[in-house]
Order: structure tokens, then sequence, then C-alpha cells
């Protein structure tokens, strides 16, 4: 799943959380979310180093800054729905 998709979808979820629609937010959508941002942050962190001092770093490092405050909202999200939220689950 690309950045793009997972925007969208964590854009979807936090519509539904803006509305006052928060029971509508199933906390595992929500993880599965959060694990499949931890994934591409990883690839693009593996991606960057393989590739310092180019303009392609560059690019992905933006990518890497962009996928962390995703991640950064995903969680904070959860914690808002779900309090007590420990470890998400593993994306098959």
């Amino acid at each position: 799943m690309s950045t793009d998709d997972l925007v969208k979808k964590l854009g979807a979820v936090f519509s539904h959380f803006g509305k006052g629609k928060d029971q509508k937010i199933k906390p595992a959508d929500v993880q599965k979310i959060i694990a499949k941002l931890r994934m591409r942050r990883d690839e693009l962190q593996k991606e960057a180093n393989a590739a310092t001092g180019t303009q392609k770093a560059a690019r992905l490092n933006q990518k890497l800054a962009s996928a962390e405050q995703l991640l950064a909202r995903a969680e904070w999200l959860l914690a808002e729905i779900q309090p007590d939220a420990t470890n998400p689950p593993a994306v098959d």
C-alpha cells in the first residue's frame, strides 16, 4: 500500500473523529494503519541510508519525515479512541 493510500485512509478515519463519530472508528483499523506506516517508515529509512549524498536521499528523507508525521497522528488518534491500546497487531 502506497503512502498516498495510507494518507487517504487516515484522513477518512480522522473525518469520522472530527465529526464526533468516534464510536464508528475501529481501533483495529487504526492499528493496521499504524503497522503499515511503521513498515513504510522502515523501508524509507533503509532506502535513505543506502542513497546517502544524492538527490534521491533528500527526497527519501522528506518522505520519511512525512511518514513519521502520519505515524504520530495515527498513534495520537489511537490513544484518543482507545487509551489502553498497546501493541498493534502484525500486518499480513
